[in-house]
């Protein structure tokens, strides 16, 4: 089986952005995922260089 079945990339300006964005949603984005797949979810931090 491949490691990934879909991937999206969402931009954030930082960390904190991204944690003030997800966090008091978390939940109910948690809770939606069983109605579309079967998997756990993997969520990656990356840095953006130019």
């Amino acid at each position: 089986m491949a490691p990934f079945i879909a991937i999206g990339h969402l931009i954030f300006d930082s960390v904190d952005s991204f944690q003030n964005s997800f966090g008091p949603h978390a939940e109910k984005i948690m809770a939606d995922i069983p109605n579309y797949t079967n998997t756990q979810p993997q969520i990656q931090i990356s840095e953006i260089k130019v």
